[in-house]
């Protein structure tokens, strides 16, 4: 719709819009009245302590992949590349130090729905599948009555990795819906379809489900694959402008799922949670893409919550928070059991203004960089923040261990690993004991073989995996 279309009442909608988008001319349609009104009912914090009461309450759990925090315009970034997900943030929750559990998708995904470090799930190679002792929070919910649906377009989270449990539905979408055209030339390797295919599904499944209680989980791919159209592509050509341009192009795709979901009418019914699994490196530390190291370009990423009501300024968490603490505080909003014994807490108490109860202010990331060459041994590499100092440990090669001062210098550029030995040594006891624990269940995670059809779409994804 055009401005001069726009109806007058939603002149602050248009307002806002153009406040968002700036110069990139793209008309987002979820900030105008005609096509999808956001009917949700004004609120405040206070009131997240009351959704545990209600029981019409829909979960929608967005993982935009290879997504990193700092290429958002609600995170600040100069590039308006985010308008649907920076307008969830102002009118919900945008959590500012959020930090993923690793830089490759499975061991992070592990992480991330079982609210435990990797070396508590065993989640590190490529072989590596989720027990089915594991208690996931599809299942939680599918227990307490929602219908659990789950759309995925990467291999690593494949049900035979362990990651449907608990999912009445869980399926990559059929790639027809898409054409080849609106693909710019990909860093990254080629799977099937785009995420309009995702898109498509995930609108039948709201229609059809529209007078269910259900928990609707989405996995966008078209960040990680460098995909956006002619209309999104303008921020440049480099493979770090791609990359923005395919934000821009991914975030129009969740905005079009957004739509769908007011004009339905399930905004005042649904709570939004928007993360992902890792981010994506440009060189800042020598290496390009992912599972390569744990510097903040691949670890920092973002945690939006957008709630049944419209928050009339927006909230901003300025402490550290985690992918491990993401289910614990959805579980807690939703009134439901919690994850079996996670590392991660609810948020909950932070946002409604109730007094924690104290933990330590420690963090941890975790790859094992032959994850995908099963000839090699384990090379682990940790990550630990304490407070504001971050050490990068490096098992095998100590001598190469890093330490950077988070509050001074977030990108982590300033080693100052010599200059702080009695606060190294301290945080080296912390990562010997965090790697001496064992994992939650018996014998740690399960193996599986892949064949090789599935084998070839992994590799699709760019990976070399052998």
């Amino acid at each position: 719709m055009s401005n001069q279309t726009a109806p007058r009442r939603s002149i602050s909608w248009l307002l806002l819009g153009a406040l968002l988008l700036g110069a990139t001319g793209i008309v987002y349609w979820f900030f105008f009245a005609d096509r999808s009104p956001d009917d949700r009912p004004k609120g405040t914090l206070a009131d997240i302590a009351t959704l545990q009461d209600r029981d019409d309450l829909n979960v929608l759990f967005v993982v935009i992949d290879t997504l990193r925090s700092d290429r958002l315009s609600g995170y600040g970034y100069e590039r308006n590349t985010s308008p649907a997900l920076d307008y969830l943030a102002m009118t919900g929750v945008r959590f500012d130090q959020h930090w993923a559990q690793s830089s490759w998708t499975k061991t992070s995904m592990a992480s991330l729905w079982t609210g435990l470090y990797p070396i508590r799930v065993d989640v590190l190679r490529h072989t590596d599948a989720m027990p089915d002792e594991a208690i996931l929070p599809a299942e939680i919910l599918r227990d307490a009555g929602f219908t659990t649906g789950g759309l995925w377009r990467n291999g690593w989270v494949a049900p035979n990795f362990g990651f449907g449990q608990g999912f009445e539905i869980y399926q990559t979408p059929i790639g027809q819906q898409a054409p080849l055209s609106i693909r710019s030339e990909a860093k990254a390797g080629r799977i099937d379809g785009t995420d309009i295919d995702l898109v498509f599904t995930a609108k039948e499944f709201l229609r059809s489900n529209i007078n269910d209680r259900w928990f609707l989980y989405l996995h966008f791919m078209d960040v990680h694959q460098y995909i956006s159209t002619e209309e999104t592509a303008i921020f440049g050509t480099t493979y770090s402008d791609i990359y923005d341009n395919s934000i821009l192009w991914t975030d129009s795709q969740f905005g079009e799922v957004l739509v769908e979901l007011y004009r339905l009418g399930l905004g005042k019914r649904t709570l939004i949670v928007v993360v992902s699994d890792h981010g994506e490196a440009f060189g800042e530390h020598g290496a390009e893409g992912h599972a390569r190291d744990l510097h903040p370009e691949v670890t920092r990423t973002p945690f939006i919550v957008s709630f049944p009501f419209r928050l009339s300024q927006a909230g901003v968490v300025r402490s550290q928070s985690e992918n491990v603490d993401v289910w614990p505080t959805v579980l807690d909003m939703l009134g439901l059991p919690d994850l079996e014994d996670p590392d991660g807490v609810s948020q909950v108490p932070i946002l409604v203004g109730q007094e924690q109860e104290p933990r330590p202010d420690l963090g941890f990331a975790q790859l094992d960089r032959n994850w995908g060459q099963l000839e090699e041994s384990e090379s682990p590499l940790v990550a630990l923040r304490k407070g504001n100092l971050r050490l990068v440990h490096d098992v095998e090669n100590p001598e190469r261990d890093q330490l950077y001062d988070i509050d001074t210098d977030p990108g982590e550029r300033r080693n100052i690993y010599e200059n702080r030995q009695p606060a190294v040594e301290a945080m080296m006891g912390e990562v010997k004991k965090h790697l001496s624990q064992s994992p939650l269940w018996k014998g740690g995670s399960d193996s599986v073989e892949i064949d090789e059809m599935q084998m070839r779409q992994l590799r699709a994804l760019g990976y070399s995996i052998e």
